[in-house]
């Protein structure tokens, strides 16, 4: 493969396609991208590799023609083929670039109209063929394979769908996840999802020698309002926890199981409470995809086999706990949800602590969009 001897300049690029105010999240390492950029078309514009990317995602057969209209437009423009080859570098090659910068990418809408959702798509699937070689590098079962690579992104096209006019396409910030899977060991096993990272949520868990039970205390410093949610300092009713283990006690606000804190400091002490997770411990990071049932049982199941798994292809230090972040977790929905819905049942069989949230929290997954724009 040649590279391309001419190299764009990136307020060219952004100027030609009407998205100047992008130079921020474009920049980090667009020269990188430009003297790496081949003269002839990469291999994600071209049809055959879309057609297997589409197979190995789990896209529907009628997304080709549009995908492959896409990459016509992008490889007949200088600008478009630019862009494409800087925003998959970006995705694939950089995990040092923020997820937060992959947000703020632009829609294209103005210069690609009903193709612009495509364009993001295209970009996306750039890491499918990347995450089949992470899996064959460690020997990776291909039916955990292939699960792993279908899942999020027919999620994301029904979602897209849904609130674009039946159009082909995903938006900017949907196709940032895929990085995980890519950099970061995430895997579909069963219902659910789960990758290893370190704890990083603001709570101290402690167990009960003899009774088993379990309790968890707020992290020094973080701070909740007046319902018992987590907030930031500065806000009307915000108030700081503290948390402290000396002379054999340890003291803390309690965070009831339902997911809120305490008023009042909880003492206990070390000879009868075993600490058993912590900030920066190793955990499964579960993550929950769209679609399907949530049962108890396939819930179950797939935890098991997640703890199978990850001891067979990636032995270490063993997970202290299962941890999940999720706006759909948020204890005041068990007011919206039915009382025998699976939601509810899986919110009651887990342990809940409150994290700080946005007002934006969901809304992609509710609406197909997470801005406030109509």
């Amino acid at each position: 493969m040649s590279r391309c001897t001419t190299q764009l300049h990136l307020h060219e690029v952004l100027q030609t396609l009407r998205i100047e105010d992008a130079t921020e999240v474009f920049a980090p390492h667009w020269a990188e991208s430009a003297a790496a950029q081949p003269s002839d078309r990469p291999s994600f514009l071209q049809p055959d590799s879309i057609r297997d990317c589409v197979r190995l995602a789990r896209l529907p057969d009628d997304t080709l023609p549009t995908l492959c209209e896409a990459a016509e437009r992008v490889a007949s423009s200088t600008a478009l083929s630019a862009l494409a080859w800087h925003c998959q570098r970006l995705l694939c090659e950089h995990p040092e670039y923020e997820a937060n910068q992959i947000l703020q990418w632009p829609t294209l809408d103005s210069y690609m109209g009903d193709l612009a959702g495509a364009f993001y798509l295209l970009v996306g699937l750039t890491a499918v063929p990347r995450m089949r070689a992470v899996h064959a590098q460690f020997d990776i079962p291909d039916d955990i394979s292939r699960a792993s690579c279908g899942r999020h992104y027919p999620e994301t096209l029904w979602r897209y769908r849904q609130f674009h006019k039946d159009r082909v396409g995903v938006i900017p910030g949907s196709i940032y996840w895929v990085r995980n899977y890519v950099f970061n060991h995430l895997y579909r096993i069963g219902r659910l999802e789960y990758m290893i990272r370190p704890f990083g949520s603001h709570v101290h868990v402690y167990r009960h020698i003899s009774t088993r039970q379990v309790i968890a205390l707020a992290a020094d410093g973080t701070y909740f309002d007046n319902e018992g949610l987590a907030t930031t300092a500065g806000q009307p009713d915000a108030r700081r926890a503290e948390f402290h283990e000396t002379n054999g006690l340890i003291r803390g606000l309690a965070v009831a199981p339902n997911g809120y804190v305490t008023a009042s400091p909880r003492i206990l002490s070390t000879s009868q409470w075993q600490r058993v997770l912590s900030p920066g411990d190793p955990i499964f990071d579960v993550h929950i995809p769209s679609g399907g049932q949530m049962s108890l049982a396939s819930c179950h199941q797939s935890m098991k086999q997640a703890m199978t798994f990850f001891a067979r292809y990636f032995p270490g230090p063993s997970p202290a706990a299962f941890s999940c972040s999720s706006w759909i977790l948020n204890p005041q929905l068990a007011h919206i949800y039915r009382d025998d819905s699976n939601m509810v049942h899986w919110q009651k069989e887990l342990y809940l602590y409150p994290i700080p949230s946005g007002d934006r929290s969901g809304l992609r997954f509710i609406f197909g969009k997470d801005d406030k724009k109509k």
